[in-house]
């Protein structure tokens, strides 16, 4: 396969990267610590970060909205999380390795603005998050089945690691029943076993599977808006049939917001859809930019929680002080309803101005806006309403259009064609115009072929 168009202007402004790639790539697996962090020819390399933008090792200069999958649209270094962070550094300490009462002030928070969350645990990581709820869910109902959605990420454990992104058509299975693919090795079969796969939107094909598999399966887990696939809101009407199906099979309803969260909503993206889930898994913005995460729902089934039940849940840095101070600025002076309603305009300014210059570029593409996220589909007409649809994207087109615009110093999103773009507190109109300016001499460069 030919190199992208825009790969030698990345490789010629980015030199220094290419030496750091590798020197660590002796130390690390691919020169990353995340392989979500890899693309082709190598990773950009940041060494610092402030309010919309981000420096690189060779010193240029971008507009971010990757903003780390998410985790930072309060903005690098916004000045109330670094005040909070700073105090509890001065005058508390990063690890005391016993309760401190400022988690309670962070719950509490999380607790008024997540509809149906009573209680909760906090963790370190999105991926911790969802394996303590399933293992709650588990614990809960005293069954192994788990029914996940296709294309969905969850986490990196091998609970719901399946058919997260199968590489081929050919291994999803049929489109009635899908395949449980597990998406690394080193995932034993019986695990891959005991996940169910189902395709988002599809109403008939979770009560086949809740109706084939009744009284086996502890929980579903989904995202009330998918994301890694893209960008997919659901259907009119899907979300309450997934509700009332989870409540007449006895199913516990686990819905994911770890990227959702503040980000597709001014709170958690269910709240719009009129369902109150059972168990709900947060993270990223909930951590300020720092290593956080919860579960949470309903206290009949958190008091089944390790030292009240019998479902364990450790960990050491576990609402440490320097996350809990970062957490509770973030959620109550930085992401307000006000905040929000500014991030979502500007997105949508964002998705306006490509799909204008997508149309005069003759460009096929759909642009999706949804909060203050969105998400490009190159080749795609119209929004797909699942992985499969999303699959059909074309992936070349998104790599060179993405390397064009890391040359032109906006990083569009996170280096996957399955990733979103997200709007921070600290992005401006004048930020969105830059990226349109790149975007429209990216765009027309394609057209031209």
């Amino acid at each position: 396969m030919p190199a992208p168009r825009n790969q030698r202007s990345y490789e010629s402004r980015t030199r220094r990267s290419r030496r750091v790639f590798e020197d660590a790539s002796r130390y690390f697996p691919g020169g990353v610590n995340s392989a979500i962090q890899y693309f082709s020819p190598y990773p950009l390399y940041v060494t610092r970060g402030e309010g919309s933008r981000v420096w690189d090792i060779d010193g240029n200069e971008y507009i971010d909205y990757c903003l780390a999958y998410g985790a930072a649209t309060a903005g690098h270094r916004n000045p109330e999380i670094m005040r909070a962070i700073k105090s509890v550094a001065d005058n508390v300490g990063t690890l005391l390795g016993f309760p401190t009462p400022s988690a309670i002030g962070l719950a509490k928070e999380i607790v008024r603005r997540f509809p149906g969350v009573e209680m909760l645990r906090f963790t370190n990581s999105g991926t911790e998050a969802t394996m303590y709820a399933v293992r709650l869910a588990r614990a809960v109902t005293g069954r192994n089945k788990i029914v996940k959605v296709e294309g969905a990420y969850h986490g990196a454990h091998d609970y719901l690691l399946i058919s997260d992104k199968p590489t081929r058509r050919v291994l999803m299975g049929s489109e009635r029943a899908p395949a449980s693919v597990p998406d690394s090795a080193g995932t034993p079969e019986e695990v891959a076993a005991l996940t169910l796969v189902v395709r988002f939107n599809d109403m008939d094909g979770l009560e086949r599977v809740l109706r084939e598999n009744e009284n086996e399966v502890a929980a579903v887990v989904m995202e009330a808006v998918q994301t890694n696939s893209g960008l997919i809101p659901p259907a009119e009407g899907y979300l309450k049939e997934v509700r009332r199906l989870t409540e007449y099979y006895g199913v516990l309803l686990i819905i994911d917001e770890v990227k959702t969260g503040f980000n597709a909503a001014a709170g958690p993206a269910y709240a719009a859809y009129g369902i109150v889930p059972d168990l709900v898994t947060m993270g990223k913005v909930v951590g300020g930019g720092t290593p956080l995460a919860a579960f949470g729902g309903r206290a009949e089934y958190m008091e089944e929680v390790t030292p009240l039940g019998r479902a364990v849940h450790y960990g050491t840095y576990n609402a440490n002080p320097l996350s809990v101070a970062a957490g509770y600025a973030a959620l109550t002076k930085v992401h307000t309803e006000k905040s929000f309603r500014q991030r979502a305009y500007l997105s949508e300014r964002l998705a306006k101005g490509l799909r204008d210059i997508v149309e005069d570029a003759g460009i096929t593409a759909y642009i999706m806006s949804y909060g203050a996220m969105g998400a490009i589909y190159f080749g795609l007409e119209e929004q797909p309403r699942d992985f499969r649809e999303a699959f059909r994207a074309d992936k070349a087109a998104w790599h060179d259009w993405w390397l064009g615009m890391l040359v032109r110093g906006v990083i569009p999103y996170a280096g996957a064609w399955f990733e979103e773009w997200f709007v921070s507190v600290a992005h401006t109109e004048e930020d969105v115009d830059k990226y349109l300016v790149a975007a429209e001499e990216v765009l027309k460069g394609l057209a031209r072929g």
